[in-house]
């Protein structure tokens, strides 16, 4: 997971949150009136913002195996949350995430134990957000690809309540993030000594700049690669 850097809103859907407030709608009331073409072009720059990545496990999106366009606009505050404690704005921008389906359409027998991000989530709060950089920087990651973190409550939400480690037969996310940190591996193992810590600025410069699209589940490589570089320094 890395930090999402939000763009400013589209100008309509501002306009449709500030006429909803004041018809004094509730939060399902007021999402069903965010409609197409106003819709997709809310879901279009979600993508953009976060290069063509799921919020929450980095994989690349649309995805190209599901027969839809494969994202989903996720609520990071629930719009209707389980504790009962009141509905998040839902046309608020600021609480809008591009996220993959989250292995929605596995018609197997293990099925819940397959979905991952918003389709795992479901109306439950997380701790964790990808627009705060303090959350972010309490993530870490194993050898095997596995996600973690520091706080104990954030690790919940990556472990259980988005299932970040799901590992099922296609649905291996922690295989999917050590491929990709492998790649980035091999070709420091060519240098020479001497050449390491500029090559591993260099490329950690180039992945933490990436715009659209992004490289998935960069987010172990950024780790890894500070933590390289910490290391040897």
């Amino acid at each position: 997971m890395i930090k999402i850097n939000k763009l400013a809103p589209p100008e309509e859907l501002s306009d449709l949150q500030r006429q909803a407030e004041s018809e004094g709608l509730s939060a399902t009331q007021a999402y069903n009136k965010l409609e197409n073409p106003l819709k997709k072009e809310v879901r279009d720059q979600l993508i953009r913002e976060q290069g063509h990545l799921c919020a929450y496990c980095m994989r690349r999106i649309p995805d190209e195996r599901v027969e839809s366009n494969g994202v989903i606009i996720e609520h990071w505050a629930p719009r209707n949350p389980s504790d009962s404690s009141g509905a998040f704005d839902a046309l608020n921008y600021l609480n809008m995430l591009a996220v993959c389906t989250g292995n929605q359409n596995d018609k197997t027998s293990k099925r819940k134990q397959r979905l991952t991000c918003d389709a795992k989530k479901d109306n439950r709060r997380i701790k964790v957000n990808p627009l705060e950089q303090t959350m972010i920087d309490t993530i870490s990651y194993k050898q095997n690809g596995e996600i973690t973190s520091s706080d104990n409550e954030i690790k919940h939400d990556l472990n259980i309540t988005l299932n970040l480690n799901c590992c099922f037969d296609t649905v291996r996310l922690p295989d999917n993030r050590k491929e990709a940190l492998s790649a980035v591996q091999e070709s420091i193992e060519k240098l020479m000594d001497e050449e390491v810590v500029t090559y591993c600025k260099e490329i950690l410069s180039e992945f933490e700049n990436e715009t659209d699209p992004k490289t998935p589940y960069v987010g172990i490589i950024i780790w890894w690669l500070k933590d390289f570089i910490n290391s040897i320094e």
